[in-house]
């Protein structure tokens, strides 16, 4: 009898520890010549992180700059990396491309993950002399949450060639049509605009002509310092993401900079208006401390967390580690709780 009890307890025991550790038989694909491993998100080099949590298999998934996906149980141990974008060799994104701020976002049953590419041996304009390289956003899509990904957009690219935009994030509306928004950057415009474009039904053409929601220099607590010592406001804006605050309000998060330390910000519409607004810039930043990247989304309990990174410098090497905070949307505007106790 003790001896049965004994054996079920350690069967009980390793099935637990299985499942925490997301050991599954490695039925996802790694990157050809990196090993999977489990990583302390505090030791993590990921800008850009975006989390979506899966409840009917309680697994948080993760994704970063480089386009990988990690997966973990309790948002402290993360397994990973794993491949999983299949880019068309048809596309511009072709292979070489960086991948940076992917975003994965589940629309009418399907998975789409969505990222800003990079073809850095491509000059599409310069600007003050300095080359601004082939910079654009793409889709791929997947029936499930895990991939593969495919590319949508193989033949003919999302939006203009010779345009660069970056830091796509998506959003619906009363309709349920499909919405992306992301940066007109600076590099190529000395003043990045946050834009918004219907897509098809499929997400995989745009629909009519960019609308500009909200500008950099409309921040007035944004700063920049030129050459000659004068300030300025900052021309970089970057990283939209799109949410509703309890009182139904929509807000967006971005990150710009305060004399080169980037900071957190947020724009809401105002009452009653849709996505096309009037946006409204808050006059102070919602959090500052070389941090970026920012985005929402609910854990197992439905605690809202923001996923963020905070850029730092170890050893003479730039570092951007993956951080959640605790957020409250009360009174229509997000509030900074603290960070996430896990």
């Amino acid at each position: 009898m003790y001896i049965s009890l004994l054996f079920a307890l350690l069967l009980i025991v390793c099935l637990q520890g299985c499942k925490r550790g997301v050991a599954t038989g490695g039925e996802l694909p790694a990157p050809a010549g990196v090993a999977v491993a489990q990583v302390a998100i505090d030791t993590m080099d990921l800008a850009n992180p975006f989390v979506i949590y899966d409840g009917a298999k309680d697994i948080y998934y993760m994704t970063g700059d480089g386009g990988y996906l990690w997966r973990s149980t309790d948002m402290r141990v993360w397994e990973g990396p794993f491949d999983v974008l299949r880019p068309s060799q048809a596309s511009w994104v072709g292979t070489g491309a960086v991948v940076a701020s992917p975003e994965i976002h589940k629309y009418k049953g399907r998975y789409y993950y969505m990222a800003t590419f990079v073809q850095p041996e491509v000059v599409i304009d310069t600007v003050a002399g300095k080359p601004v390289l082939r910079t654009s956003c793409e889709i791929f899509a997947s029936d499930s949450i895990t991939g593969p990904y495919e590319q949508l957009t193989a033949e003919k690219p999302l939006l203009a060639p010779d345009y660069m935009a970056v830091h796509p994030t998506f959003c619906e509306d009363e309709l349920n049509v499909g919405y992306l928004i992301y940066n007109y950057a600076a590099e190529q415009s000395g003043n990045a605009t946050v834009q918004i474009i219907r897509l098809g039904r499929n997400l995989d053409v745009q629909v009519g002509e960019p609308y500009v929601m909200f500008s950099a220099s409309q921040n007035v607590w944004s700063s920049a310092v030129a050459e000659n010592g004068e300030k300025s406001y900052s021309p970089m804006m970057r990283a939209p993401f799109m949410f509703d605050t309890r009182g139904g309000e929509l807000g967006i998060l971005f990150d710009t900079a305060i004399d080169g330390a980037s900071a957190i910000g947020v724009a809401y519409t105002e009452k009653g208006h849709g996505l096309n607004g009037p946006w409204h810039i808050e006059p102070q930043p919602l959090l500052t401390g070389n941090v970026g990247g920012p985005m929402l989304f609910k854990d197992y309990d439905g605690t809202l967390v923001m996923a963020l990174h905070k850029d730092s410098v170890v050893g003479g090497v730039k570092k951007s580690v993956p951080q959640f905070m605790r957020m409250d949307s009360q009174f229509d505007k997000l509030k900074v709780k603290g960070h996430y106790k896990f």
